[in-house]
């Protein structure tokens, strides 16, 4: 359900036990057991029905983590769609939604905005024709290119404020990817992008989530 880079993280390194004969003592197997339970009962309590394919993007972008190549791409990729799931879950939980269209990449809002789940930006919440909230989502890993997708990022954003300078701009990194310099170039374009957040941080802490919930209004 996570990777290795995960675990160590936290302190509950698994090398050993995976590549080694070695048999974790039950104090240690009670505190990795109560960590990933801890995991797995977020992805349950956050929806009200259980897709099994939800689990099966866990388990690939964990698996991803441990790669390397194009499957970082492939990773990306997945993390955008996770996102994406788990913004319309919130959505259809709250009962904020009065129609679908476009496969339901289109979603109408009781309050009388519009969501809009496409490319650049990724997500888009509109009122009245016009964007109030955008999200961009970069789900790279390697820190080499980084600065690239937030440069990448920052362009479809600068487009949004031109179009509603009030827009609010979001944008959602790979935490182990953003170097320092990564961080000191969000902090001098916060014009740009006015709040980011960890993907990680989205999807495990509960308080972040909320804190993008908030921003978003659902």
């Amino acid at each position: 359900m996570v990777s290795q880079k995960s675990m160590n993280r936290v302190g509950l390194s698994v090398d050993k036990y995976e590549h080694r004969d070695i048999t974790p003592n039950k104090k240690t197997s009670q505190i990795i057991s109560r960590h990933l339970n801890k995991i797995i009962s977020h992805l349950v309590e956050a929806d009200e029905q259980i897709d099994a394919r939800e689990f099966d993007l866990w388990r690939g972008m964990a698996a991803g983590s441990q790669a390397q190549g194009s499957w970082q791409n492939a990773k990306g990729a997945q993390i955008e769609v996770v996102i994406k799931g788990l913004l319309q879950r919130r959505l259809r939980e709250k009962k904020l939604i009065s129609a679908e269209t476009a496969g339901g990449t289109r979603l109408k809002l009781l309050d009388n905005r519009t969501v809009i789940f496409a490319d650049e930006p990724d997500v888009a919440f509109y009122k009245h024709n016009q964007i109030t909230v955008a999200i961009e989502i970069k789900g790279g890993i390697d820190t080499a290119g980084v600065l690239e997708r937030i440069g990448a990022a920052m362009k479809s954003l600068s487009r949004v404020k031109e179009e509603n300078p009030q827009a609010v701009t979001i944008l959602l990194l790979q935490g182990v990817s953003v170097t320092q310099q990564a961080k000191a170039d969000l902090r001098t374009n916060k014009r740009t992008v006015n709040y980011w957040f960890a993907v990680e941080d989205v999807l495990e802490n509960e308080r972040q989530r909320s804190q993008l919930f908030q921003l978003l209004e659902i």
